[in-house]
């Protein structure tokens, strides 16, 4: 996070703004025994700036995204972090094995989370991590199409692994805060959901299994369209 002195001898240090509440990134840096210069991926529409704050700490970042919109978006607006196009459909060559992946709004994610298609995307993320790694999948308050708690349980309980889900109240400082003031628009809580794997080594085929396995496989969820019609109306 703070780079060292330049040979001419010039006061210079980096020091990117946290993407995330601080107390919501220690619980998945600290709280995970994650430690620097660990192998990680970030998935996502904030993939960029979140990569850059882990690459200043010090981790071994890559990032990807499933949306090709963000990315032309990215591209345009001179993003500093290389981010790849993944389509999460069980068919990419991610670089694995991670030892930490942090999901923060991932295409995928935003449909029926108890789907098929949205179970293969998770359990493609499984596959990549190593042996007792740890899948992070962030929900900030305000995401169009966002999940509950028990929708994130219900999805992710197919698969094998040690599941945890805490919300962190938004930042006094903050937009949403502010909205709340003056609009009287009470913020939504961030929420994380992780699963830390096992420590067998399962293979892509493996993952899918759990994930066609789930009883609930295309049973409707908390936030589906329809729901969101529902409630426009």
């Amino acid at each position: 996070m703070l780079r060292p002195f330049p040979p001419d001898g010039l006061s210079h240090i980096s020091v990117t703004q946290p993407p995330l509440p601080a107390r919501l990134l220690r619980r998945v840096l600290v709280g995970g025994n994650h430690t620097i210069g660990q192998h990680v991926l970030v998935a996502g529409d904030h993939c960029g700036e979140m990569a850059e704050w882990l690459d200043e700490l010090g981790f071994d970042v890559e990032a990807i995204d499933d949306s090709m919109e963000r990315l032309s978006a990215r591209q345009h607006s001179g993003a500093r972090f290389e981010i790849h196009f993944a389509k999460l459909d069980g068919s990419d060559n991610l670089g694995a094995p991670y030892d930490l992946i942090i999901a923060d709004d991932v295409n995928m994610h935003r449909e029926n989370l108890l789907s098929l298609r949205a179970r293969v995307a998770t359990a493609e993320l499984l596959a990549q991590l190593k042996p007792e790694g740890e899948l992070v999948i962030v929900r900030e308050p305000g995401t169009l199409g966002h999940h509950d708690v028990a929708c994130w349980t219900r999805h992710l309980a197919c698969f094998p692994g040690k599941l945890e889900t805490i919300e962190y109240p938004t930042p006094l400082f903050s937009r949403e805060m502010y909205q709340w003031m003056v609009r009287g628009i009470r913020p939504e809580p961030f929420l994380t959901v992780s699963l830390k794997v096992p420590a067998e080594q399962l293979s892509m085929a493996e993952w899918c299994e759990h994930a066609q396995r789930g009883l609930l496989t295309s049973s409707t969820c908390c936030m589906t369209e329809m729901s969101f019609q529902r409630r426009a109306a």
